[in-house]
């Protein structure tokens, strides 16, 4: 974040792919097992620019259907008014509703003005499952932060953005605002409704990853329902969502810190077999995920992987992958691309985190 000009404040913030643990936050929030996962800022994001205002004013670019960009611009301008802003919150036809959700927060613990956020990139895939609400409503969070000066901790910060999403209606759970930790991976622990653990993770080695933009149709609204009406009576669900999922969060988190591409993608594919087996059923229209699993797989791209799954809530939205090299996730792109045209890939490094330097 820099200035670029006088009282104007540059932005960046990522989407959030969750790599191992989806489902796990609200699991935790029932105590019968901590939940845990393991999540990372994607490569792509939110760029923004905010000035201060008198009201909420923002403009952002309109995506296509299926999230390309369409050279259409919209706008809102509403009163700093409390009223005002819920009434944009929680109208499920307002277009601005997180960005409304998350002023109405900011004003209502902090005595500010008003901000003009101008977002000129937005390069995630929207409605995917790697957080692209999350990553505006921490954008308006920032956006506040930034030009107020109030100089708020990063958890405080995922406190609005989560309390500004919720106002508009959305079940999202507490580990979509880890965008805010950028590219470093970060465990998140649950052990209650608002008792979140963060705990960042330095790997030692590249790890070269690609997301998959499944061009499908998935309800996450539906799936959350069905998973959480189903949790109490249904032994295999609690299990894959507590013992099995720290299991599998704890090896991830050990394969990550050491680099270990091979064995990260090893997990995942591990992982993705549980949550057929024992996930899967509780929502079954949804959780199929016929696209995933045919790009998990394809023959195409064996040789060019060590691994995958799905992504978030899972079903068709998202994959991800861990490639051998970045050779191999180039060329696994591309084949992936050329079968399946409809379909979009996108990279995901993971940087090595440097030692300090002895003194």
């Amino acid at each position: 974040m820099k200035k670029s000009k006088e009282n104007q404040i540059e932005l960046f913030v990522p989407g959030r792919v969750c790599l191992l643990g989806e489902h796990a936050d609200w699991a935790g929030q029932y105590g019968r097992h901590v939940g845990y996962c393991l999540v990372i800022g994607t490569d792509q994001g939110i760029g923004a620019t905010a000035l201060p205002a008198d009201e909420l004013i923002v403009e952002t670019p309109l995506p296509t259907p299926d999230g390309r960009p369409s050279g259409r611009h919209r706008r809102i301008r509403c009163r700093l008014e409390p009223a005002d802003l819920l009434s944009a919150a929680t109208d499920s036809s307002e277009f601005f509703r997180h960005c409304a959700g998350v002023a109405h927060e900011v004003i209502k613990h902090y005595n500010v003005g008003g901000i003009e956020l101008n977002i000129h990139k937005m390069d995630l895939p929207l409605k995917k499952g790697v957080s692209s609400s999350a990553a505006v409503c921490i954008t308006v969070a920032k956006a506040f932060d930034a030009v107020y000066g109030l100089n708020l901790f990063p958890h405080e910060l995922m406190d609005l953005a989560y309390r500004g999403e919720r106002l508009t209606g959305s079940q999202c759970g507490r580990m979509d605002q880890a965008c805010i930790f950028g590219k470093t991976p970060v465990l998140l622990s649950f052990t209650g409704p608002d008792d979140v653990r963060i705990e960042p993770i330095f790997p030692e080695g590249l790890i070269e990853m690609f997301i998959v933009d499944l061009s499908g149709e998935k309800d996450t609204v539906k799936i959350l329902a069905d998973l959480q009406g189903a949790y109490a009576d249904n032994a295999d669900l609690r299990d894959a969502l507590g013992a099995d999922n720290e299991t599998v969060v704890r090896r991830g988190c050990g394969a990550m810190a050491r680099g270990d591409a091979a064995q990260l993608g090893e997990i995942m594919t591990a992982a993705q077999k549980n949550f057929d087996a024992k996930v899967a059923p509780s929502c079954p229209e949804q959780l199929a995920g016929p696209l995933l699993h045919k790009v998990l797989s394809s023959e195409n791209i064996a040789e060019h992987i060590y691994g995958g799954k799905g992504v978030g809530s899972q079903g068709d939205g998202t994959a991800q992958l861990v490639a051998r090299s970045p050779q191999d996730r180039d060329e696994a792109m591309k084949k992936i691309t050329t079968e399946f045209p409809e379909m979009r890939c996108f990279p995901l490094t993971i940087r090595p985190h440097l030692p300090l330097s002895p003194v």
